[in-house]
């Protein structure tokens, strides 16, 4: 869509709002307002978008769109609205989507570093909802989580090596279970089940874990809990992986 049209229906729904009868609903301009699938917000952030102009700060407008929908899931949770609050975290994941394709045509440490950072934040905020989530729910904002998570790894492998993939991962680690860390206990309690490193180490520590593909993914590992498996040192509990490294959650 042009400049033009854009800047056209900015205009007309501004004006349209002068029109709106006193007896309408407030409630429902309020959501048209203000709603992610609103062509409001459409428009405004289309427009935001499209006057960043440098990749980089699309890159950086998109986090800010992501961290929007991550804001009002957080408030829906607090009302119960299960079906909003997954709305809002898939919304949230098809804008991380878009950013990630972005960052893979731009090579800058620094933006990569400031998404990285912004993604662990966006962990910790997603842990608080899913305590006021049913079941079903829990189980879609982890996936959204796993997701998030892998795609942003993959970047840091692809522009920082292992090393810097190994920094995020441990940086996850503490949002997802709270209190530990590198150099923790070896029984690492997650959401549903626990992670089992080499003792005294975390992901990628002194065992000699070696990451050249990583994905995240639910699943079972063989003490029904969470798995670490990798193609270096292996941490107590997990088995070969073959090339790259597996984190699996239930």
């Amino acid at each position: 869509m042009s400049i033009k049209r854009f800047l056209l229906l900015a205009v007309f729904l501004f004006s349209a709002s002068f029109f709106v009868p006193k007896t309408s609903k407030a409630v429902d301009f309020q959501e048209m307002l203000t709603s992610e699938n609103s062509i409001v917000v459409k428009v405004q952030e289309g427009i935001e978008y499209f006057f960043a102009f440098k990749v980089e700060n699309k890159v950086r407008v998109l986090e800010k769109h992501a961290e929007k929908r991550l804001t009002m899931a957080q408030e829906y949770a607090e009302e119960g609205e299960n079906e909003r609050v997954q709305n809002l975290t898939q919304s949230y994941l098809q804008i991380k989507e878009r950013q990630n394709n972005l960052l893979g045509g731009i090579d800058n440490g620094d933006v990569l570093g400031a998404v990285g950072e912004r993604t662990v934040e966006q962990q910790k905020t997603m842990e608080e909802i899913k305590t006021k989530m049913d079941v079903d729910t829990q189980q879609q904002v982890i996936q959204v989580q796993e997701k998030v998570v892998n795609q942003v790894a993959q970047r840091i492998i692809e522009t920082n090596g292992t090393e810097g993939a190994n920094e995020f991962f441990q940086k996850v680690e503490h949002v997802w279970a709270p209190g530990t860390g590198p150099g923790g206990e070896s029984g690492v309690v997650i959401e549903g089940g626990t992670m089992q490193f080499a003792p005294g180490t975390s992901s990628g520590g002194s065992s000699g874990t070696d990451i050249q593909n990583v994905e995240v993914k639910s699943g079972g590992g063989s003490d029904g809990g969470t798995t670490v498996e990798s193609g270096g040192g292996l941490a107590p509990g997990t088995s070969s992986g073959g090339e790259g490294t597996t984190v699996v959650r239930e």
